[in-house]
């Protein structure tokens, strides 16, 4: 049976959870699969999606829900979709509002981070409003149910990534010119700018006591955040020229390629999207022995994990991948593989399509609008 699924995905479109969104659009779409996504007018999220063909309707997020939501109420009568899917915090008010007035369909919300402390409206809520959350990794489907939500009604569904066919063929080595890195072991990260969740506190720290052969290349922060690490950085008496910021880039697998090793030292993640880029690009990684993480990271067969009490290790760790090449290499060869048959976008929209075939046949959907 094919179903009508309306996704939500609003926000300006540069978490990886709007890939994922877009892309599984996308693909439950090539499965027959009638799918409409909704998006922020002129978000990136709108902009890929066009490109890719999915089905679309946009609104200005910028104003008051209830200034759009009478329209997302019409279309939802007139399509009657089977499931709704919510991405995004913003999305998952819509998804509650739709199952206050409409009863008869699955309401999904997905969940790609560790849910923090909240009052205990949120999982009330949630259990009341919502029929699923899935959740992308069991690090985040424990904080769900650690923080009040019902174990039935989480479901683990872990993220994919979509690679490039070429890959193979792209070298990095454009970019390591374009920034001087010849010569250099580059150290890099795909993130935004968080001094605790994501680690750059133990990052600058370890990075503060390597040589000049070092530098680091951070991919993902924004014009306006840039000098925000900057200032950070001096606060560990870093170099700035010993930091390139690219900001937001649209060829980021280049960029993989011009790196040396992948650094992921987070203190909290859902499962990282860009972990699994590293390793579809080969990079040996060092990252925190953290849920999710640790998910995909066997220690020393893929990649090398250090506890959040000892950052110190991630000094080691980088002595030993840049000395140890074949050690480095195999890292990033059985991270390759652990990804490719694992991780794929394909991966997750075949798992998410049979949990929505389960579901549908376990709940009874009966039309009465």
């Amino acid at each position: 049976m094919k179903y009508k699924i309306f996704q939500f995905s609003f926000g300006d479109g540069y978490a990886g959870s709007a890939k994922v969104a877009i892309l599984s659009s996308y693909l439950l779409s090539k499965k027959g699969h009638d799918v409409t996504l909704f998006v922020s007018a002129d978000s990136l999220t709108e902009k890929r999606a066009n490109e890719l063909g999915v089905k679309t309707v946009s609104f200005d997020t910028s104003v008051s829900l209830k200034k759009y939501l009478p329209e997302i109420f019409e279309i939802f009568l007139s399509s009657q979709p089977q499931f709704v899917i919510s991405h995004h915090s913003l999305d998952r008010k819509v998804g509650v509002k739709l199952k206050r007035k409409f009863k008869n369909f699955i309401n999904i919300g997905y969940r790609h981070n560790i849910t923090k402390s909240f009052p205990v409206i949120g999982p009330i809520m949630y259990n009341y409003f919502y029929d699923y959350l899935v959740a992308c990794s069991k690090g985040v489907a424990n904080s769900l149910i650690s923080s009040g939500i019902l174990r039935r009604k989480v479901k683990v569904i872990y993220n994919g990534i979509k690679i490039p066919e070429n890959l193979d063929s792209k070298t990095g080595d454009e970019i390591r010119s374009k920034y001087s890195l010849n010569g250099k072991i580059v150290l890099g990260l795909s993130t935004w700018f968080h001094k605790e969740r994501k680690g750059f506190d133990l990052l600058f720290n370890a990075f503060n006591k390597l040589d000049d052969r070092y530098v680091l290349l951070l991919v993902g922060i924004p014009k306006e955040g840039m000098s925000e690490v900057l200032e950070y950085a001096k606060e560990f008496n870093i170099d700035p020229q010993k930091i390139i910021m690219p900001g937001y880039v649209d060829n980021i697998w280049e960029y993989y390629k011009a790196m040396d090793i992948f650094l992921l030292p987070s203190r909290s993640e859902g499962f990282s999207l860009a972990l699994l880029e590293a390793a579809a690009s080969k990079l040996p990684i060092i990252a925190s022995n953290i849920s999710g993480t640790a998910e995909f990271i066997d220690n020393d067969m893929n990649g090398i994990l250090f506890d959040l009490e000892r950052p110190d290790k991630i000094i080691d760790a980088v002595n030993l991948l840049s000395v140890d090449k074949v050690f480095a290499e195999k890292l990033g060869n059985n991270a390759y593989l652990k990804v490719m048959n694992n991780f794929t976008i394909e991966h997750y929209a075949d798992s998410l399509e049979n949990f929505l075939v389960g579901v549908f046949r376990e709940g009874k959907i009966i039309r009465e609008y």
